[in-house]
Parts: C-alpha cells; sequence; structure tokens
C-alpha cells in the first residue's frame, strides 16, 4: 500500500507545473496530499474522480447541462444551494444552478497565463470536507466542498 501512496505522489509533483519545468508560468497553486484519516487513500482517489467530473462538466464547462444530471454528483442539498446562489433570470424551463459558485469570481484569463482551467487536487480537511485547489483561466483558486455518500453536499469558495 505504501508503495501506492508513493507513486500517488509521484504522479501529483509530476502533473503540477508548479513543481516541474514549467515553474516560472505555473500558477502559485502547491498540491499537498495529507492523509488524516485511515481509508483516506481510497476517499481521495474516489472523490478526485468525483470532483474531477463535476469541474469539466459543470465548474469549467462554458455551457453546462442540466442534461448531464447533476443530481448523480450533488445532493438534494447542494442542488437547492447551487439553485439560490443563481444570480440571473433562469431562461431554462427546468432549475437553473450556479455551478460558478464553486469557481473563482475571475472574468478574464490572467493575463500571462495559458488561461486553462483545471483541477490539481483535492486534500482532506477533516469531517467530510475537503480542499479543491485549481486553477481558473490561470487564476488559483480553493473551494472546500463536502461529501457525503460519494456527492457534493455543500461547498464554500475560499479566499486566497
Amino acid at each position: 500500500m505504501r508503495f501506492h501512496k508513493y507513486i500517488f505522489y509521484a504522479f501529483c509533483i509530476a502533473i503540477n507545473p508548479a513543481y516541474g519545468a514549467n515553474a516560472e508560468n505555473a500558477t502559485d497553486l502547491r498540491f499537498k496530499h495529507n492523509l488524516t484519516e485511515k481509508g483516506t487513500d481510497t476517499d481521495i482517489a474516489e472523490y478526485t474522480d468525483l470532483v474531477n467530473n463535476v469541474y469539466n462538466k459543470f465548474v469549467f464547462a462554458i455551457d453546462a447541462d442540466v442534461n448531464d444530471k447533476p443530481e448523480i454528483y450533488f445532493t438534494d442539498n447542494a442542488l437547492k444551494k447551487l439553485q439560490e446562489d443563481y444570480d440571473f433570470d433562469c431562461q431554462n424551463d427546468g432549475p437553473c444552478y450556479a455551478f460558478y459558485a464553486l469557481r473563482t469570481m475571475m472574468q478574464d484569463s490572467r493575463p500571462g497565463s495559458d488561461g486553462e482551467s483545471k483541477v490539481y487536487g483535492i486534500e482532506p480537511s477533516g469531517d467530510g470536507w475537503y480542499v479543491v485547489l485549481y486553477s481558473d483561466m490561470g487564476w488559483p483558486g480553493k473551494t472546500r466542498i463536502k461529501i457525503i455518500d460519494g456527492k457534493i453536499d455543500t461547498y464554500e469558495r475560499m479566499a486566497k
């Protein structure tokens, strides 16, 4: 099991540009993998897939499609909060969700960056909470999410 943990660390370092050859172009994100509870290795792997799917399908998507079934990834509590956080007039026949609440509030790409949006990793912070570390159009971002039964239950945008 330790072997897998070290392979995971090596993989995280390899994919994180802040540690690689492109460090001069990297954002100020640093991915740290802190295991605080027994069984977290499995949770991290499962929840990393969940977070990547959510951010790719909904958060970083230009036009998130509710046909992608957000209820697969979010609890009823999170969906209700996403509806309440929606700041615009809803033009859909169904509900509108503020998936943008899980990213930074920046509107344009960071000058001098590649403008890419991607998740760098997640860190457990206890009691079912995780910190998602990401680049939002080149801007570093952090969002706390609570995961219950394999779904995002609530979230908080964090200051840098």
